[in-house]
Order: structure tokens, then C-alpha cells, then sequence
């Protein structure tokens, strides 16, 4: 990113609602229509029957775990572009080398594992087959979600989000055709089944990529600088910041799937009920996740300039913009609960759990929404380590092991007690990790974030 007005933008805007949701709004819009992608492949292949849906149910898994990576990368990619895109040129092009790399070795290592793994977790070979097909056809666009979040961080560090937004939209609505004819067989496309969902959706996601190089080519060619500088201090500063949160992602998606598996100890009933709270659940943190890349960006700009009260001006503003919006969501929930679960559910008691843990999941996801946006806070420090320490340890060595000690006992409604708990003490400390770093800070000090 060559324009030197690149990182005056965000530093030039005062900590207001407006202008915090002029940058949030179109990040959280981007990040509502991928989390509907996942959901358009299982709405369409629901009328293929059980099998079929377990296949894509499964199969996405597999994608998520992978995908889960490539998100962390992007994180760290983020962060590290919005303090250092002065004093580094290239950085943004060296990143998207690197990610590109690794989501070509991942994608390779998921399709030849795919198989193995799940045939670790699944005996019925019919659904196993399917699966299989079906991840493989998602993994080849791996590269495609690198190139997007390269397009991500560019606008967004040009304060310009809505023109990553208005295309990744029009990309993945174009994903339903796209998917319902392949699956289906129509307009002269091959019937290819639940695979035709894979297909499609990584189609719409090349789409998207290739929407946002038209953009570029037409509008901002003259100041996108994807330069790449193959130094050895560029490469370590990339990995530094990269590591941490590409292994806390992972170690989440590996989280999950332990505690899908002690989910299952308490029936089929509690587990289809708990995998329709999780998908709403998703929804709830979007609005976080969008906060939280905002973060990066305006804070990160406020901390690269030394000017520690716009730090602390927009950190406040995230912040409680972040918790107020989680809790009207929650209020929301509460009273459309027993709908939603109706809705989304046809047995009664299925129904019925659903509607007795959606509240209190939904108050889990006000503190998830505080790690969120604290954990990017903490990341702008230089602090990566650190919040990959307390995250993912809250999540191995307390949340895990008092769910398999304590819901065998207590039951169904024990699982979202313990999502609670655990997620209050992460947030406890990361807060206290965040003060003590802000409160040490001189005014006017030079950034130099933590060697970590």
C-alpha cells in the first residue's frame, strides 16, 4: 500500500459510534454472509435426506478445521499490516505469498488425510464417501479465502471497507444458484449431489476473488503496492505475529471437537439440540468479530502514532459498543427462544432443550464477545503468546475437564453453565493483561509492541 495516506486514515477519525460503525458495519456484513455460505450448503442438501446432510455436515468440519488456520494467519496478517505498514513496505504482499503457500499445503494435506480422519470419527461407509467428496471439493478454494482476506485488510486500511463488502455479498448470494443447480442437476449442470454444494460454494468463493482483482484493476490499481520484500526481518516479523493466533484457532476447532465428543456421551437428543445452539450461537459473535477487526485497525493506528488517549478512546468504544450489542441480542433471544427452537427444530423435545439453553448461551456469548475484541486488544501489544496461553488453556484445562466431571452428573444444562464460567475467567484476565499494558504506557511513547 503505497499511497502515503494509507495510515492516517483511521488515525484522522475521532472515537465516535459513527465512525466506529461506518468501519464495523461493513466487516460484520462480511462476516454474517460467510457464516450464511455454511448454511446455504446445508439448507440445500436437506431435501437429499439424512445421509446427505451428515455427509456436508461432516465433511464441513474437516474444511472448518483447516479454514481455522488460514483465519488465525489473517489475524496476525491484519495486525501486523496496521502497526508496521509504514515502516515495512511489502508486508501486505508477503503475506499473501506465504498465506497463499499455506493454504496450498493445507488444502493438499486435507484432501489426501480427509479420508483417514474421517473414517476415525464415522463407521457407516456410505456417509463416509460422501463426506470425503464433499470436503475435498471446498479445500481447493483455500487459496481463494487468503486472496479475500488480502482484499479485506487493503480496504480496510484504506477506510474504505464497503468495497471488500458489496462484492464477498454478491459472491456468496450468487453461491445459491450456483449450488442448487449442481446439485440438483438444473439449467444443463451435472446432478452432482451433496458434492454439488462443495463445488458451488468454492466456486462463489473464487468469484468473490475475482470480483475484488476487477475492482482493483478499475478504481486503485496506482496505489495497491503488493510488493513483496523477501528479507529475513520482514519474514520473522510475519511470523511472529502469525503463529500464535494460527495455532490458538486451531487448537479452538480441536477444542470443539472434544467437546462434541462428551456432548455425545449424553445422548443423541442432547447433541442434535447443542449443535442447533452452537449455529446460533455463531450468529451472536458476528457483530464481535466485525468490532474486533476494527479493532486492529483503529487502535492499532492510534498505538502506531503514540497517541495513547485515542488508544484508550477507541478501546472504550469497541469495547462497549461490543457488550451492549451482545446483550441486546441476548434480551432478543430470550424472548424469540422458544420460536427459534420451532423453527429450527421439528421434535418437541429437541424443542424443549434448545429453548432451555439458548438464554444461557446467549449470556456465554456476551463474554465471548469480550474475549473477542479483548484478544485483539492484547494482540496490538505484541502480546500473541500470551493470549493463546490463557484462551486456549481456559478451554483444555478448565472447560474440558470439568464438562466430562461434571455433566455426566448434572446433566445437559451443566454444558452451558461451564461455557460461562470458563469464558468469565478468560475475559477476566485478558482485561487484566490489556489495563496493565494501557496504564504503563507513557503518553507519547514510541510503539514498540512486546517481543514475543
Amino acid at each position: 500500500m503505497s499511497n502515503p495516506q494509507t495510515n492516517d486514515f483511521y488515525y484522522s477519525r475521532k472515537p465516535t459510534l459513527a465512525n466506529l460503525w461506518r468501519i464495523a458495519a461493513p466487516l460484520i456484513g462480511a462476516m454474517l454472509s460467510q457464516a450464511i455460505v455454511g448454511l446455504v450448503d446445508t439448507a440445500l442438501v436437506g431435501h437429499l435426506g439424512g445421509l446427505a446432510l451428515a455427509s456436508v455436515s461432516i465433511g464441513s468440519y474437516l474444511v472448518f478445521i483447516l479454514v481455522a488456520i488460514i483465519t488465525g494467519f489473517g489475524i496476525g496478517w491484519h495486525g501486523l499490516v496496521s502497526q508496521y505498514a509504514q515502516s515495512h513496505i511489502g508486508l501486505l504482499g508477503l503475506g499473501l505469498v506465504y498465506g497463499v503457500l499455506i493454504s496450498v499445503c493445507l488444502g493438499i494435506a486435507g484432501a489426501y488425510a480427509a479420508d483417514d480422519v474421517i473414517n476415525l470419527f464415522v463407521l457407516d461407509d456410505r456417509i463416509n464417501s460422501l463426506a470425503v467428496y464433499y470436503g475435498q471439493s471446498r479445500l481447493w478454494a483455500l487459496p481463494a479465502i487468503v486472496i479475500s482476506i488480502a482484499a479485506r485488510i487493503y480496504w480496510s486500511e484504506r477506510s474504505t471497507p464497503w468495497q471488500y463488502t458489496k462484492l464477498i455479498l454478491l459472491a456468496h448470494l450468487a453461491n445459491v444458484p450456483i449450488s442448487y443447480g449442481l446439485i440438483y442437476g438444473i439449467g444443463g449442470l451435472p446432478a452432482m449431489g451433496a458434492v454439488g454444494a462443495g463445488v458451488g460454494t468454492s466456486i462463489a468463493l473464487w468469484l468473490g476473488v475475482l470480483l475484488q482483482l476487477v475492482l482493483l484493476y478499475r478504481r486503485n490499481l496506482r496505489y495497491v503496492d503488493f510488493r513483496c520484500q523477501f528479507s529475513v526481518e520482514n519474514w520473522l516479523l510475519l511470523l511472529r505475529f502469525t503463529w500464535p493466533p494460527m495455532l490458538q484457532q486451531l487448537v479452538f476447532a480441536l477444542h470443539l471437537a472434544v467437546f462434541l465428543w462428551l456432548l455425545s456421551q449424553l445422548g443423541s437428543s442432547a447433541m442434535a439440540a447443542s449443535f442447533a445452539v452452537l449455529n446460533v450461537g455463531l450468529l451472536l459473535v458476528l457483530p464481535a468479530i466485525g468490532l474486533g477487526q476494527a479493532a486492529l485497525s483503529l487502535v492499532g493506528s492510534a498505538l502506531t502514532k503514540k497517541d495513547k488517549i485515542r488508544a484508550i478512546g477507541w478501546s472504550k468504544l469497541i469495547m462497549r459498543t461490543g457488550i451492549l450489542t451482545a446483550l441486546a441480542l441476548t434480551v432478543l433471544l430470550g424472548f424469540i427462544s422458544q420460536w427459534l427452537s420451532q423453527l429450527l427444530l421439528v421434535n418437541r423435545d429437541l424443542q424443549q432443550l434448545m429453548a432451555t439453553a439458548l438464554p444461557w448461551y446467549a449470556m456465554a456469548m456476551i463474554l465471548e464477545t469480550t474475549i473477542i475484541i479483548l484478544s485483539r486488544f492484547v494482540l496490538l501489544t505484541g502480546l500473541r503468546k500470551t493470549v493463546l496461553i490463557l484462551v486456549s488453556t481456559s478451554q483444555w484445562l478448565l472447560f474440558l475437564p470439568l464438562l466430562a466431571w461434571l455433566a455426566p452428573s448434572y446433566g445437559f444444562m451443566a454444558v452451558w453453565w461451564l461455557h460461562i464460567g470458563y469464558r468469565m475467567l478468560a475475559a477476566i484476565l485478558l482485561w487484566l493483561v490489556w489495563r496493565h499494558y494501557i496504564n504503563g504506557l507513557p503518553m507519547g511513547q514510541n510503539f514498540s509492541p512486546n517481543k514475543e
